[in-house]
């Protein structure tokens, strides 16, 4: 039987197609406002490539409500599922989207005992760091050298007075990795007291597009002093869990 879960998020739409449990088909599109046509548009790609067509479709994150297809389930409920198919045995998961960041607890069987949300201004969030990150026009060597360099001092946590913050310190001579790592360092130290708050971890799991900075990683790690786990497609993990829901 083919399941499909299908994650429209405020960014970018995902989607995971299982054949018998078995991953089979995945892809992530910009959602570009509008993730209702973009989930429309990534089961007419599965259809077209591979002409076969889901039974049972789970539909979750920003959009899900507005979805005509589909089971609909929390990102929550399906965050948890699909780092659980990767880490069975670890229960604490940071997840950092683009519009919100989450903190999910789950047990022993996948399921979520305790979860909290952060508010809804952008910091903490991947649309936070996009933003900045964009506007600074950075090199992959830049983005890279910034976890290994002293950071520099980032007061401001609102996207607007940070990116002013981060031009002033740019005018004064300060350099760019010095400036990304300040920034990742701070982000880190607002999602370190984000996730002791649930618990504090041994061992953090990371899903999310948030988790594909490095740096930012490597400062949450610092902060926790814990080991974080990244998913193998760490944006992918909440489609995959509401594929693997499609199918129970």
């Amino acid at each position: 039987m083919l399941t499909a879960g299908l994650d429209l998020g405020s960014v970018n739409t995902k989607m995971v197609v299982l054949d018998k449990g078995t991953q089979l088909w995945q892809r992530v599109i910009p959602s570009r406002f509008d993730s209702v046509a973009a989930g429309h548009r990534l089961l007419a790609e599965f259809s077209a490539e591979c002409e076969q067509t889901p039974e049972q479709i789970v539909v979750t994150g920003y959009g899900r409500i507005s979805f005509p297809l589909g089971r609909v389930v929390t990102e929550i409920t399906c965050q948890a599922k699909g780092c659980h198919y990767y880490y069975p045995e670890h229960s604490l998961i940071l997840d950092v989207g683009g519009q919100d960041a989450k903190v999910i607890k789950k047990n022993a069987m996948g399921k979520v005992t305790q979860f909290i949300m952060n508010d809804k201004c952008a910091a903490g969030t991947g649309r936070f760091l996009d933003v900045i990150l964009k506007a600074m026009e950075l090199s992959p060597q830049e983005l890279i050298v910034a976890a290994d360099i002293r950071p520099a001092k980032i007061n401001s946590m609102c996207t607007v007075f940070a990116e002013s913050e981060v031009i002033s310190l740019l005018a004064k001579g300060t350099s760019k990795p010095q400036v990304v790592a300040g920034l990742f360092h701070s982000v880190a130290m607002r999602l370190a007291s984000f996730v002791a708050s649930v618990g504090q971890p041994e061992v953090l799991v990371f899903a999310g597009g948030g988790a594909y900075y490095l740096p930012l990683v490597e400062y949450l790690s610092r902060e926790l002093r814990a080991e974080i786990l990244l998913p193998p497609a760490p944006e992918l993990t909440a489609a995959l869990g509401a594929a693997l829901l499609a199918g129970e």
